[in-house]
């Protein structure tokens, strides 16, 4: 997950706003390498789920009012489309942080 969320993070840069998008993405990259690493704590465990939570009020706040998909066949015609993958990219990262934490919850040693 490390370098799908590196990838959307370098995806952002030509963005309208990459200083946002950017560091959303980088969160859960940096998060997933400590996963990765072993370096998962208790501490890291109650901010995952806050996190999570905040990620996914984010992308329901960002569903777009219409849904229009999310592919680029003729560009971005409409802002439907980049509401669309922003608050699918989004759940996707909450789900990730979700899922780290019942992985850190199941592990029955947990460095502190």
């Amino acid at each position: 997950m490390t370098v799908a969320f590196l990838y959307a993070t370098v995806v952002q840069y030509n963005d309208p706003d990459p200083y946002y998008w950017m560091p959303i993405y980088l969160v859960p990259a940096a998060i997933s390498l400590l996963i990765y690493f072993g370096r998962g704590t208790n501490a890291l465990k109650g901010i995952l789920l806050v996190l999570a939570l905040v990620y996914f009020a984010g992308s329901f706040f960002m569903w777009p009012a219409h849904w229009e998909g999310v592919a680029l066949q003729h560009g971005m015609k409409t802002i439907n489309i980049e509401e669309g993958r922003e608050s699918l990219g989004l759940a996707i990262a909450g789900f990730t942080l979700v899922i780290y934490f019942l992985s850190l919850s199941r592990t029955k040693r947990i460095i502190t």
